[in-house]
């Protein structure tokens, strides 16, 4: 009994050992856990601590949104796809009758104080991919005047179209300032052409009538149709294509067999317009009295290109070109008309004029720059008239001669 005993407290033992192993191992994968559970634990503070940085980084864009759409005097609208409106700045539910309940609701469905027929024609083009749209409406109620822009919603780096974004700016001192500076250059006008007709009159009474009366009067009458033009343009800039159109016309040389005119649409600023025409004028006079437009058997094809320069500069390249004239022998008399093209337009425009005679006919080049990319052709980057230091060049003892060019 004794030694069965012994044997069974040795197998005791040997169980109580075999447990005090598998307990320990117990505790080291405990102790393993807890340390990964401290790491998760750390892991968890830090992403939690730049959740926080991210809401607080939220929250001060939202607050920065907020305000600028409180500072700002502009009307935004944000739709989603199907038109629903997603959100509006406060300013929206003052101009366009919009709730905060009306989320959610398309925007169709709500009537406004503006006169919008292509209102959902306009966000659709958008929508489908096309450039942001303005239009300027009228207010009902007010009477103001407002620019509305319509741009799509593009989310994230993908830039995928999620949207569309409607802004209503209010422009209606732009409005008055534009009208006022309507009737100030309409009457600037009427005051030149008044100022040309004086300036006629008096030439008649100093110099008579003959020759060289005539040739000046021709040239008051071409500043005085360019004059016309520019105050029946609407904008500040004048297509180049009407300008030529005007003058062959004053001429009694309209687009026919005879005459063929054509090029890309050019607008061009005042200044341009000025100098363009007079060095046009000139052409077609010349044309009429020696060149194609002298009878039926000439031929004047007048075209234009714009070329491509450096730095994203673009040059008006326009070619005057005669045929079908029997040219004099002697060609190499310089009136004042072609002084006026070769010369006044470089000093003027900083242009490039250049007369040829070929066999049959009269050929002028002339280059002008235009703005750069970025403003309009013409537009505010209007270079500089004249070179410092240096006079325009001064017209012949008798500035009233008939030559041809």
């Amino acid at each position: 009994e004794y030694e069965t005993a012994l044997e069974e407290l040795k197998s005791s033992n040997e169980e109580l050992v075999s447990v005090n192993e598998e307990l320990q191992s117990a505790n080291e994968e405990l102790e393993a856990a807890k340390e990964e559970m401290q790491s998760v634990n750390e892991e968890l503070h830090t992403v939690n601590a730049e959740l926080n940085n991210k809401i607080l980084a939220l929250d001060r864009a939202n607050s920065d949104l907020h305000n600028l759409f409180e500072s700002s005097n502009v009307a935004t609208l944000f739709l989603d796809p199907k038109l629903a409106i997603r959100s509006f700045t406060p300013l929206m539910e003052r101009i366009f009758n919009i709730l905060p309940s009306d989320r959610g609701r398309p925007i169709t469905d709500l009537s406004s104080h503006f006169i919008l027929p292509s209102f959902t024609q306009d966000i659709s083009r958008v929508l489908a991919g096309a450039a942001p749209i303005e239009r300027r409406v009228e207010h009902t109620e007010s009477g103001a005047d407002y620019l509305v822009r319509f741009a799509p919603y593009r989310h994230g780096e993908s830039q995928r179209i999620e949207g569309a974004v409607v802004t209503f700016v209010d422009v209606t001192e732009l409005s008055q300032a534009e009208h006022r500076q309507r009737i100030l250059i309409a009457e600037l006008l009427h005051r030149t052409r008044n100022l040309l007709t004086v300036v006629q009159a008096m030439a008649v009474q100093t110099l008579g009538r003959g020759a060289p009366l005539k040739s000046f009067t021709t040239r008051l009458a071409s500043i005085g149709r360019v004059q016309s033009l520019i105050s029946e343009s609407r904008h500040e800039e004048v297509d180049l294509g009407e300008l030529i159109r005007i003058e062959l016309e004053a001429h009694a040389a309209e687009h026919g067999e005879q005459v063929t005119v054509g090029g890309p649409p050019v607008r061009l600023n005042l200044e341009r317009v000025q100098a363009l025409a007079l060095a046009l004028h000139e052409l077609a006079t010349n044309a009429v009295k020696y060149g194609a437009l002298k009878d039926g058997t000439g031929r004047l094809a007048v075209h234009w290109t714009l070329e491509k320069g450096e730095q994203d500069s673009t040059t008006l390249v326009l070619l005057w070109e005669e045929s079908g004239v029997a040219m004099p022998a002697d060609v190499s008399r310089h009136g004042y008309g072609r002084q006026l093209i070769e010369k006044s337009l470089r000093y003027s425009l900083q242009a490039k004029a250049e007369m040829s005679f070929g066999a049959d006919g009269v050929c002028c080049r002339i280059e002008v720059p235009l703005a750069r990319k970025g403003s309009l052709y013409g537009g505010n980057g209007t270079l500089p008239v004249g070179r410092p230091g240096q006079p325009l060049p001064a017209a012949p003892d008798d500035p009233l001669r008939s030559d041809p060019v």
